[in-house]
């Protein structure tokens, strides 16, 4: 595995595997990260929701500690060839059963048992995603790392307030921003005409939030939102690039919580 110094960090903390919606087991995604040289890799398979219902394609609160065994399991068995990370993608919406993370009392949420959350949609007006001051709420209580994935910021935050507020709020509550390479997570550059990854793109909100987040020390994911293809678990050049041009490379989450 390459030394886990910043410069060196090859990360993907967005897979799926068959805990959820994915084709590929867990340990397959793991092989797949090693094959890929990542330094770094995280399951992170979603948690219950109506969206997913009909097919039952998601960890239920009565699976989570068989879910969180079993990759830990895998941290172990992979140790030293690159670093296995157990998360969860929770959509943030009245689709999601929230209290049941709650029902052994605020400060005993099961979601501190995992490594980091990602939490999808917020303040999405197209999936009715709940805003983010409903996910400052929670944040306190938990203790790991709390993440935004996929996220158009042009489009769902643009209207709750400038860009420098919302910088200084996910600095502040220690919210991290996902770097998707997600294929379904682009939109179309006013510049070329041409499709982007959201965190490329070139409306006014995004290119001001990313001005303002010079100032502001948060931090950064990668992810593929890998579900079907084990190609895509090494997907992450693009995104590494976006972070190099910025000179943000020392901003990945892995950077700070596990080395």
């Amino acid at each position: 595995m390459a030394t886990n110094t910043t410069a060196a960090c090859r990360i993907n903390l967005h897979n799926h595997t068959t805990w959820s919606d994915g084709r590929f087991a867990p340990e397959e995604v793991v092989q797949a990260a090693i094959a890929g040289g990542l330094t770094h890799v995280g399951i992170s398979d979603h948690f219950k929701t109506a969206k997913l219902s009909a097919t039952a394609s998601f960890v239920g609160i009565d699976f989570l500690d068989a879910y969180i065994q079993e990759v830990r399991g895998l941290a172990q068995r992979y140790a030293g060839q690159v670093r296995v990370l157990c998360g969860l993608e929770v959509d943030f919406s009245e689709r999601t059963p929230m209290d049941q993370f709650w029902q052994r009392g605020f400060r005993r949420t099961p979601l501190n048992e995992l490594d980091y959350v990602l939490f999808e949609y917020v303040s999405n007006p197209d999936w009715r995603g709940l805003p983010l001051s409903a996910l400052v709420a929670y944040r306190r209580w938990l203790q790991v790392p709390v993440g935004l994935a996929h996220t158009f910021f042009g489009q769902g935050f643009s209207g709750a307030g400038n860009a420098v507020d919302l910088a200084r709020t996910l600095a502040e509550q220690r919210i991290f921003i996902e770097l998707s390479t997600a294929s379904p997570y682009t939109t179309v550059s006013s510049q070329t005409g041409r499709r982007v990854p959201y965190y490329r793109s070139d409306d006014a909100y995004t290119t001001a939030l990313w001005a303002a987040l010079r100032e502001r020390e948060v931090l950064f994911s990668i992810g593929s939102d890998a579900h079907a293809d084990l190609a895509e678990v090494a997907d992450i050049a693009d995104a590494w690039a976006f972070l190099r041009e910025r000179g943000w490379e020392d901003r990945l989450v892995t950077a700070r919580y596990w080395r």
